[in-house]
């Protein structure tokens, strides 16, 4: 079966988005370390680190579960499925007036 282009380049860009949720979720490790003191005290850290490990395996059943997948994404398209997550506590003021557009195309 030959690939399109068009084909070939969504599935370069899947891999380099999925690449990039790894990333992020090593680095959110890496923030929480520094940020954390890993003593056998700190509970938080424990709790932020089970957290990030549900988080990815979540994503990974999510994306290995091709009919639930499609399903999801058809009702994402529709705009059945909230997206936003509210985080603005973590924001200083001056970032909680911008507003955060997601297009999902």
């Amino acid at each position: 079966m030959i690939e399109s282009n068009f084909t070939r380049k969504l599935k370069e860009k899947a891999e380099f988005n999925f690449e990039m949720i790894k990333e992020s979720i090593k680095g959110l490790y890496e923030v929480m370390g520094l940020a954390i003191p890993q003593d056998e005290d700190s509970i938080y850290y424990d709790i932020g680190c089970e957290n990030l490990s549900a988080l990815y395996k979540n994503l990974l059943e999510l994306l290995t579960n091709d009919y639930g997948a499609r399903d999801f994404v058809k009702r994402l398209k529709n705009k059945q499925i909230d997206v936003e997550i509210p985080l603005i506590d973590f924001f200083d003021e001056e970032e909680e007036t911008e507003e955060t557009n997601y297009s999902i195309n």
